[in-house]
């Protein structure tokens, strides 16, 4: 699964309306949809504000657990471990992978 279709799975589970963004910033792949014609980014995976919003909307329990080598991150039932090479040591960035990951999960179950 690519990541635009996992944000686009991950919005769907939350409700969030969101549209392709037009800027020409690769990390901004969606922007949600204003009701007053204002639009803002989205995207959870670079986020911490996205992220959290998105694991409060949808309930998702997230947990910190170990430390150092063994540090993980724990979104319901997916751990993505601190040091692995895509979450470089970075805390917030497992979070937010797990919460994301969680979200398109739930999102792939829906009609």
């Amino acid at each position: 699964m690519t990541e635009l279709e996992e944000l686009l799975l991950a919005a769907k589970a939350a409700g969030i309306e969101v549209e392709p963004c037009t800027c020409s910033d690769p990390k901004w792949p969606l922007r949600i949809k204003g009701r007053s014609g204002t639009r803002a980014h989205w995207n959870p995976n670079i986020n911490d504000g996205d992220a959290f919003k998105l694991a409060i909307d949808l309930g998702i329990p997230i947990s910190v657990q170990g430390s150092g080598e063994d540090e993980a991150v724990l979104a319901d039932d997916t751990m993505i471990w601190v040091s692995c090479d895509y979450a470089q040591g970075d805390r917030r960035k497992a979070a937010r992978t797990a919460i994301v990951s969680v979200a398109a999960q739930l999102g792939e179950a829906m009609p």
